[in-house]
C-alpha cells in the first residue's frame, strides 16, 4: 500500500479501533504483522510497511503477530475477547430484560466474574 504512512503511523501508534481491519503493518525487524490495536512495543517508523489485507502481508514474508492475532476473523482474537462480551452481556440484556436478578447471575450465565463483566462493559459503551 502506498501513500500516507505517516497517517497510517499515527493510525498504528494511537491504537484506536476505528482503524482496525483498515490495513495491517509488518515490521521488518521482528518480520511479523499486525492489526493497528495491537498492544505489542511500537515499532519505529522506518521499519513499518503497510498493507490492505492480511494475505498480502503473508505474501510479502510477514508471519502473524500471536498478540493480536490478525490472521483471525475480526471479533475472534484474544484481544477482542472483552468487547466480544460486553456485546454479549448487551444483547442477552435486550432479549431477557428483568428476567436477571443480578448483574452476578448474568456474569455468571456469560462464564465470568461481575467485577470482569463490569469492566468489559465500561471498556466497550462509555
Amino acid at each position: 500500500m502506498k501513500g500516507n504512512e505517516k497517517a497510517w503511523y499515527a493510525a498504528f501508534k494511537s491504537k484506536d479501533a476505528r482503524f482496525d481491519g483498515h490495513f495491517f503493518v509488518g515490521v521488518a525487524s521482528t518480520g511479523i504483522y499486525c492489526r493497528p490495536i495491537c498492544r505489542a512495543k511500537l515499532p519505529r517508523v522506518g521499519n513499518c510497511t503497510y498493507y490492505a489485507t492480511a494475505a498480502e502481508a503473508e505474501r510479502a514474508g510477514f508471519r502473524p503477530c500471536l498478540q493480536c492475532r490478525p490472521e483471525l476473523a475480526p471479533g475472534t482474537a484474544p484481544v477482542d475477547a472483552a468487547a466480544s462480551l460486553a456485546r454479549r452481556a448487551a444483547g442477552f440484556l435486550e432479549e431477557n430484560c428483568g428476567d436477571m436478578e443480578s448483574l452476578e447471575e448474568l456474569a455468571a450465565h456469560l462464564g465470568c466474574t461481575g467485577r470482569h463483566l463490569r469492566r468489559a462493559f465500561a471498556a466497550e459503551f462509555n
